[in-house]
């Protein structure tokens, strides 16, 4: 019987139909390759571990006989807390959804006495600034490189138990990059600032007040420090004004000593800025140092000192 056209086209149908591949895929999906975990550097780690030191010597002399500075010792030990939480994050800006570094942590003792408590802390408090500094070195990023400067200068602050840490501070975040050049006018300002309200200050306190001798030490050195920034600035130094805003009256004693601790921080926060814009260690130290004039006036510093809202 002769094919006829219709049928042999269907044939040819069936024929192509039974050699197509099958929709079906046989074998193991690919598995994607697991990303590396993010490793430590080793001044990062130092860093962590002097902290967590430092942590533990502050429990040790909380728990030594007669001690009383029971407030410090909380706002210490909850300062230490939050700067190890964020040190141990591979991206300290990156969130908490992260699985933090470990760091092995003292079995802190308590002290044998509130002096030798005081000492162990002294020598905490040196070998975490050296740490925490060299880590700051380290750091490619300006916003890490301040993160470890101020964590630096917190535990600095530590070594004066009379002043406890203030704990609705700012935090470190991701700042935006700035410059040397766009940085130093503000820290200038900062330390015109400070050179006039020591200036008033003076002017209404005895002289036979103690705080009137401190001020005029004071005064001669911030006169230097601001020499210093407007020699750094290498375009045009902009114009001194002739007043600043005080940060209060400064009519009595207590009013000029808070308004000169609030100037004094904020010649600190003036360093910080240049920290995060320089990687040059004269301005890291500048900071540093700034903690001694800010607490020798009462000033109390944050958990994350020069950082701002």
């Amino acid at each position: 019987m002769p094919l006829t056209r219709r049928a042999a086209l269907a044939t040819l149908v069936l024929g192509v139909s039974g050699c197509a591949a099958s929709p079906v895929i046989s074998g193991s999906p690919a598995v994607a390759p697991t990303p590396p975990a993010p490793s430590q550097a080793p001044e990062a780690s130092a860093a962590q571990s002097s902290l967590a030191g430092l942590r533990a010597a502050v429990e040790g002399l909380s728990g030594a006989p007669g001690f009383t500075a029971t407030a410090w010792a909380k706002a210490a030990l909850a300062q230490c807390n939050a700067q190890l939480a964020m040190l141990a994050l591979p991206d300290p800006f990156g969130g908490e959804d992260q699985e933090p570094f470990a760091v092995q942590t003292p079995a802190p003792t308590p002290a044998a006495s509130v002096e030798a408590g005081v000492a162990t802390v002294a020598e905490s408090v040196a070998a975490a600034v050296k740490d925490l500094g060299a880590a700051a070195k380290s750091a490619a990023e300006g916003d890490v490189r301040l993160m470890y400067a101020s964590a630096a200068a917190g535990a600095s602050a530590l070594a004066n138990q009379s002043l406890e840490p203030l704990a609705d501070g700012p935090v470190p975040m991701r700042l935006q990059p700035t410059t040397l050049e766009a940085s130093l006018p503000i820290a200038l300002g900062h330390a015109w600032a400070l050179v006039y309200g020591l200036g008033v200050g003076l002017g209404r306190l005895g002289s036979k007040d103690p705080l009137h001798a401190l001020g005029t030490a004071r005064l001669a050195i911030v006169k230097g420090l601001r020499n210093d920034l407007r020699a750094a600035i290498t375009g045009e130094v902009p114009d001194e004004p002739a007043a600043f805003a005080l940060p209060n009256e400064m009519s009595t004693p207590d009013e000029i000593r808070s308004g000169w601790a609030a100037l004094e921080t904020n010649l600190l926060g003036g360093y910080a800025r240049l920290v995060a814009s320089s990687d040059e260690e004269e301005w890291r130290t500048a900071m540093l140092t700034q903690v001694g004039p800010v607490q020798a006036v009462g000033g109390r510093l944050g958990f994350w000192p020069g950082w701002t809202a």
